[in-house]
């Protein structure tokens, strides 16, 4: 197959949107590329997806490239697999070159074998969204908590990606932050500020395969959360970089020996139909990895989770408190919804860095 390799410079200004690692970073969304090749493999994965394909020059050299689609569980969730990319099948691109990659690129729009353009956050079929029947209560009375919950999907088409570049606003609500509303706002001491003082993009701990807290993970990028209920415990296991927490529903207090983590430790009770946790136990992190603002190890978080009406949705709100790098609580909230997609594990593998030559 030819070489098809066309830039074309734009007048968007670029802005970090949701990805992993942003996309102003990676890619340099001022320049359009269209790009045509040979599919060779596929790696389905998180926290991004890679088509690598072979591009034959004029000359008839053939050049190694990669290009970058969102993570595998989301893409999954949407209705994609990693089957729609057959070795052999010829792939036809328009995307955003990479800054540092010759032969790399983002993902806007691709099609397969002259068949129909299929966009970047395209919804491919309905993937378990929808109703999902089942009781609302256990049989001890309690609310039925069971199941697998996510973020409703953000349905956003490349001239939104594009408008955001043009204006500075993300598309849609911030990500792990329950939408407009439900983001909090931190009020840091002189210690805070210190502890966030030098703070760079690279230290956002997603950038390293590690979770980033409680509060932003559960929501982030949609992906499919599971909750698992017994009488004694309750275990929320997160879809974003696989927290895994477990409520004990037995203790009227917490232990003096936690060790520190990331989820903390969570005790919880029944106020009614509204599950309040209390939790504690943090190690030093991140609450806004934006502006990297930090908490730490003496962060003291309450939530309160309550099902709607008809069992198919689940709202939390929370107040945290940190009487070292903070001067005021904070508060948020956010839902997530009943879904018949299948819960997928993280499994972080970035290949960001990886290396094209050779793969």
């Amino acid at each position: 197959m030819q070489r098809t390799l066309v830039f074309v410079a734009t007048a968007l200004i670029a802005v970090t949107t949701n990805a992993h690692h942003g996309t102003t970073g990676q890619f340099d969304h001022s320049q359009a590329l269209e790009i045509a090749g040979v599919v060779k493999k596929i790696r389905f994965v998180n926290p991004h997806s890679y088509v690598y394909f072979d591009v034959t020059n004029e000359d008839g050299s053939v050049d190694e490239w990669r290009c970058e689609m969102r993570a595998a569980s989301i893409l999954k969730r949407s209705g994609w697999s990693a089957d729609m990319f057959p070795p052999g099948s010829r792939i036809k691109i328009e995307g955003a070159p990479a800054r540092r990659e010759p032969h790399g690129c983002y993902v806007e729009t691709f099609s397969l074998d002259d068949g129909p353009e299929i966009e970047r956050y395209q919804q491919l079929g309905a993937a378990g969204e929808g109703a999902v029947e089942r009781a609302t209560r256990l049989e001890d009375g309690t609310p039925n908590l069971n199941g697998n919950w996510a973020a409703p999907q953000r349905l956003i088409t490349n001239e939104a990606v594009r408008e955001t570049a043009r204006s500075g606003r993300r598309p849609g609500p911030p990500a792990g932050r329950g939408g407009p509303g439900g983001r909090p706002r931190y009020v840091q001491s002189e210690a805070g500020i210190a502890a966030s003082d030098g703070y760079e993009r690279e230290d956002n701990p997603r950038f390293h395969c590690m979770a980033t807290n409680i509060f932003m993970d559960w929501t982030f990028d949609q992906h499919v959360n599971t909750i698992e209920q017994s009488e004694d415990t309750i275990t929320l296991t997160y879809g974003f970089m696989d927290i895994v927490r477990t409520i004990d529903m037995n203790l009227d207090a917490h232990p003096d020996n936690i060790e520190p983590s990331r989820a903390g430790h969570s005790i919880g009770q029944w106020n009614g139909d509204t599950l309040v946790v209390d939790t504690l136990g943090f190690e030093e992190g991140y609450l806004d990895t934006r502006q990297g603002i930090k908490h730490s190890s003496q962060l003291h978080v309450v939530e309160r989770f309550a099902l709607g009406e008809d069992g198919t949705s689940l709202s939390r709100t929370y107040k945290g408190e940190d009487p070292i790098y903070l001067t005021e609580p904070f508060e948020g909230r956010d839902e997530i919804l009943l879904t018949q997609a299948e819960f997928d594990p993280y499994n972080c593998e970035d290949l960001t860095e990886e290396i094209v030559e050779g793969f």
